[in-house]
């Protein structure tokens, strides 16, 4: 490439200062001439030769990333810093996105409900005191309720958590304590999804009232329930039971609208659960943020209402997602198509104040000897493995990559594959500018 270093005129354009009478003498410590001087080099000279090395620098990482391409069937990526594409490969090919749609549902949910949203898991009756005849429980959605066993700490809404408050409320004798799911739709998985995802627990079946994922204890091995807002009555009545509380039955049914509450319990932050759904790649998380999408923006709370609401969320930040197809919310469905560019678009949104956690959510470094500059979310089906995010620290980049056929099995051997990827774009390393000093600078004066 031919840059034309444009210099005529420059020096003609300088300041011109008058001398300094006796009593205007520089005060020590000051320059004893302007900063803007004939010592240095003009933008115009210099930002070309900068602009050289960059083009050198964008070469390198284009080649690597290309020969990396050539170890799978379908390829894009992109690599930008701000508006600047540093690299790209086929970056409007819509392929299959794996895990990495979680981004789409991430941003779309923070930008909706907010970094600081709280589910609120409510126990409601029409009555009071420590007989209740019924105590409804009312899902509000949250992804992460769970029993003593399975809590993750910082991250989980502990199901004792509610036990503890209907005892604080006083409460001594249940009637029937009842489940209401009925915020969302009872499709407890997506169609269109290999049934292995179930046999494999790489999903639980999906509602409004879900404890521990829909997964229980069967014979000592995890197994999946049939319908998860019984199970969440059935602990809690467990729970209750434990703490002297007498409880007759369980079931199901809806809260009358003249129901109060008697007590509830309320998740951590939305940026806290989507960080940890980044970072453990949890399907069911993605999928009921989906689904709450879907109550929020088409008041529906369906899969199909919520691929829809985090298209209609991305579209008014700008990320049009250019007519591919959005099946699910978490990337399991093979249907699903998303570019490269629409996944860089979707990072982008990071930039906005508002959106800032975005980025402080991806999950950390996922190469074996980082050091923090790469930060990602990976995704892997059979034959299809992605990695988006951000690497660098002074002048960062988004970045995505999707491969589509040729990835090896099992999917230990994909993650090598996008380990490499991160590597590469970790030894990338922005040029530095040209100086724009021709002779060192004038010294203080009275040093």
């Amino acid at each position: 490439m031919l840059l034309l270093l444009v210099a005529a005129g420059v020096f003609g354009a300088l300041a011109v200062r008058e001398p300094a009478a006796p009593d205007e003498r520089p005060a020590a410590g000051a320059l004893a001439s302007p900063a803007w001087s004939a010592r240095r080099v003009p933008g115009a000279i210099v930002d070309p030769m900068t602009a050289v090395r960059e083009v050198a620098s964008a070469d390198w990482l284009q080649q690597a990333l290309d020969a990396e391409a050539l170890r799978y069937d379908r390829v894009c990526f992109v690599v930008r810093r701000g508006a600047t594409v540093l690299a790209s490969r086929n970056a409007a090919a819509g392929l299959i996105p794996a895990s990495t749609q979680k981004l789409l549902v991430s941003a779309a949910a923070l930008a909706s409900l907010g970094p600081g949203f709280r589910f609120e898991t409510r126990a409601v009756a029409t009555g009071t005191g420590p007989a209740i005849d019924r105590l409804i429980v009312v899902g509000s959605g949250d992804p992460v309720i769970r029993t003593a066993p399975f809590v993750d700490q910082g991250i989980s809404t502990p199901l004792d958590g509610l036990a503890d408050a209907i005892v604080a409320a006083g409460v001594r004798r249940v009637g029937t304590l009842v489940a209401d799911d009925g915020r969302y739709d009872r499709q407890r998985y997506v169609p269109t999804w290999k049934p292995a995802y179930r046999e494999d627990l790489d999903v639980g079946p999906l509602g409004a009232l879900v404890v521990d994922q829909g997964v229980t204890l069967a014979s000592g091995k995890p197994a999946l329930v049939d319908d998860p807002a019984r199970q969440l009555a059935d602990d809690l009545a467990e729970l209750l039971q434990a703490r002297g509380v007498t409880v007759d039955d369980t079931g199901r049914g809806s809260a009358p609208g003249d129901a109060s509450t008697v007590a509830t319990v309320t998740s951590q932050p939305l940026e806290t659960i989507v960080g940890w759904m980044l970072a453990v790649s949890d399907n069911s998380t993605a999928e009921l943020l989906t689904k709450e999408l879907g109550v929020r923006l088409r008041d529906e709370g369906s899969t199909t209402a919520g691929t829809a609401a985090v298209r209609e969320v991305l579209g008014r930040l700008g990320v049009t997602l250019a007519g591919e197809p959005t099946v699910d919310g978490s990337g399991l469905d093979r249907d699903n198509r998303l570019t490269c560019g629409d996944l860089a678009a979707v990072l982008a949104l990071g930039d906005r104040p508002d959106l800032h956690v975005l980025r402080d959510v991806l999950p950390g470094d996922p190469r074996p000897n980082g050091d923090g500059t790469v930060r990602a979310k990976g995704g892997y089906l059979d034959d299809v493995t992605g990695l988006a995010g951000v690497a660098g620290r002074d002048q960062p980049m988004l970045f995505a990559f999707v491969a589509n056929g040729g990835v090896p099995k099992p999917s230990q051997n994909a993650v090598v594959g996008m380990r490499r990827v991160a590597d590469l774009l970790a030894a990338y390393r922005p040029p530095e500018r040209v100086p724009d000093a021709l002779v060192p600078g004038p010294l203080p004066v009275g040093r």
